[in-house]
């Protein structure tokens, strides 16, 4: 489906923000951080443990031992399981327990709810809702993420004290890039991102959003070539491919080729982000980068500023609304369309959940 429409000005309240899906994949976590030893982390408003086994699988599942309360991630993992610190009972790696101390047979009952986790190159998936509508197929993929010939990194999860969805609003936004950002994603044109967005067609496959900026005759200034490893000084064609796929996943693709050299590929770089709640008002920001050149620790920093950039002004409108729940409003304009539509897409998703519950208490 190609969406080109135009899309009038709107003035919609976000005083209130909406739930989040459940029946999604999420990025729990990158790859290095699950390792031998528990972590917890909040996810869609439960404290989850993640640990690996012994074949390096990861594991998740409710954080609380179903005794006592006391926190797995204050326990030690045993093989392919995770004892509690607290009475020693043994939980595997499903949620059931399997030992307790003294000898006596565990209650049927003693069980926590685990969760399916898959591990696609930096990234840890989770799948929280109804266990039988999980598909790994449905997990998103990024472009490049399975050609060895790049160099992959996960970077960093930013904890960020807002709703998810401002993240995605800030995502699907590329006007903000030559003034939050001004000299560090662009040519110091500010009017260059902002023909491309306004001149951009995007298409849309269900949840799944594509967006291209061809932006011909870029020149790179200092910043820019230094994060994309680019010449300075003379014109490139840039091309930049968004993918959201929502709820929890975007892509923003970099493509430099030059033009006095038949437009050969000079420069790869795809930023994946994956958007998870860890409540009604926070969540996390994971990335991770594959590109065509090796990436250094500037590099690194370079994408923590910009993030960091995007992180204070959605915590600064999450902050302002929660001072005015009752006032506070906001008025949109023709590029927010696509951030519009990505709102009642979520919305949509969230209430055909709250349906179906709904209708299970009913027939229950």
């Amino acid at each position: 489906m190609r969406a080109t429409g135009k899309l009038a000005p709107t003035t919609q309240s976000f005083g209130a923000f909406q739930r989040y899906p459940r029946n999604a994949w999420y990025v729990a976590a990158g790859d290095t951080e699950v390792t031998r030893k528990p972590m917890a982390r909040k996810l869609l408003g439960e404290v989850v443990v993640m640990y690996r086994t012994e074949a390096g699988e990861p594991v998740a599942m409710q954080n609380a031992c179903p005794h006592r309360g006391f926190p797995f991630s204050e326990s030690r993992v045993v093989g392919d399981s995770i004892q509690c610190g607290y009475h020693g009972m043994v939980f595997d790696t499903q949620g059931r327990c399997t030992k307790i101390a003294g000898g006596a047979s565990p209650p049927r009952a003693m069980r926590v709810r685990s969760y399916q986790v898959v591990e696609r190159r930096n990234f840890i998936w989770i799948w929280m809702g109804d266990p039988d509508l999980a598909n790994p197929a449905d997990i998103p993929h990024a472009p490049h993420e399975a050609d060895d010939h790049f160099d992959h990194v996960y970077y960093f999860p930013l904890p960020m004290a807002a709703n998810f969805m401002l993240g995605h609003d800030n995502l699907f936004d590329t006007t903000h890039v030559s003034f939050l950002h001004a000299g560090m994603m662009d040519s110091g044109d500010d009017r260059e991102i902002l023909t491309a967005t306004i001149n951009q067609d995007y298409e849309q496959d269900g949840r799944k959003f594509t967006r291209i900026l061809p932006m011909p005759n870029f020149i790179a200034h200092e910043n820019v070539a230094r994060i994309w490893h680019v010449p300075t000084g003379r014109p490139l064609n840039r091309t930049i491919t968004m993918i959201h796929e929502l709820p929890g996943s975007v892509k923003i693709y970099n493509q430099f080729t030059d033009p006095a050299d038949g437009n050969r590929i000079i420069s790869q770089r795809c930023t994946n982000v994956g958007l998870t709640p860890a409540d009604d008002s926070h969540c996390y920001h994971f990335t991770a980068v594959s590109s065509s050149f090796r990436q250094t620790e500037d590099d690194k920093a370079a994408q923590l500023e910009v993030f960091s950039q995007d992180l204070s002004a959605c915590e600064a409108i999450q902050s302002h609304f929660n001072a005015n729940p009752d006032t506070a409003s906001e008025i949109s304009v023709m590029s927010d369309k696509l951030a519009i539509v990505a709102r009642r897409l979520i919305d949509e998703m969230v209430e055909a959940e709250n349906k179906a519950t709904r209708l299970q208490i009913i027939g229950s």
